[in-house]
């Protein structure tokens, strides 16, 4: 007899602890599961980054011409004060191995690098090979997305 009234005492402690648990859970708020975003400001540097592979064809050679024309016609002033940077890249050139990693580069892709102090945040803009026929849109595409970077947007 002694053991169950043992058996009743720890069941009603534990069955106690539980609804303590729950009722103190349930008092607390969730946090929320996508806290918004502070906005980080401007970047100190955005490096754009354009990858292609060996001799550069027509359609790659207009691509990286077009994205540099549209760097030099939008963004002359942060180009020329290093807020704002331009590699074209040959991926074929073994030099270039440890960047191509670093962006996890295919032929034919664009990169924007948004550099705050120590960290970086690289976005990759697959876009391009939807619009790299038409001169107008990946004018317009790129200028979209430096300008963004450069805002603190991206």
């Amino acid at each position: 007899m002694n053991i169950s009234v043992k058996a009743n005492k720890l069941y009603l402690f534990l069955v106690s602890l539980l609804v303590l648990g729950l009722l103190s859970a349930c008092s607390s708020p969730a946090p929320e599961a996508n806290p918004p975003k502070e906005p980080l400001g401007p970047p100190d540097r955005v490096d754009v980054v354009y990858f292609y592979k060996g001799e550069e064809c027509h359609c790659q050679e207009v691509v990286g011409d077009n994205i540099e024309a549209t760097l030099f016609i939008n963004f002359n002033g942060e180009l020329t004060n290093g807020k704002l940077t331009f590699q074209s890249i040959n991926l074929d050139n073994e030099e270039n191995a440890a960047i191509a990693y670093k962006y996890n580069a295919t032929p034919e892709s664009l990169f924007i690098n948004i550099v705050r102090a120590d960290t970086e945040q690289i976005i990759a803009v697959p876009e391009i090979l939807l619009v790299k026929d038409d001169d107008e849109a990946l004018f317009k595409l790129v200028n979209t997305r430096i300008r963004q970077a450069l805002d603190g947007e991206a």
